[in-house]
């Protein structure tokens, strides 16, 4: 707790001295109690705070991990194109071969 939250806790409190009375004291325990209720209220929505982050810090990782799969791949397969001297013509040509509707080849 820093200084900042001590000066408002000793504010919003009004700290009991020796002389405080019975009363007095009975007053500032119910004080402190809402003060203990507010820190505990500001405590969970900082926790669900944490836990929101933490959800998109994951799903961040694992979206960079995914595109730099998908990167990795990418440039294996154009090593490979580069390799087996296939350019983007040969696709071309595959693309406009006609496709059997049958398995006859597979059959035999």
């Amino acid at each position: 707790v820093g200084d900042d939250e001590l000066e408002w806790l000793g504010e919003d409190l009004g700290w009991p001295t020796p002389l405080t009375s019975a009363a007095s004291l009975l007053d500032f325990d119910g004080r402190a109690a809402g003060v203990e209720r507010r820190f505990r209220r500001e405590l969970e929505a900082a926790r669900e705070e944490l836990l929101a982050a933490r959800a998109r810090y994951t799903v961040a990782k694992r979206t960079l991990a995914t595109l730099a799969g998908y990167r990795r791949d990418c440039q294996a397969f154009l090593a490979w194109q580069e390799e087996n001297n296939i350019g983007e013509e040969d696709w071309e040509e595959t693309e406009a071969m006609e496709v059997p509707d049958n398995n006859a080849d597979l059959d035999a």
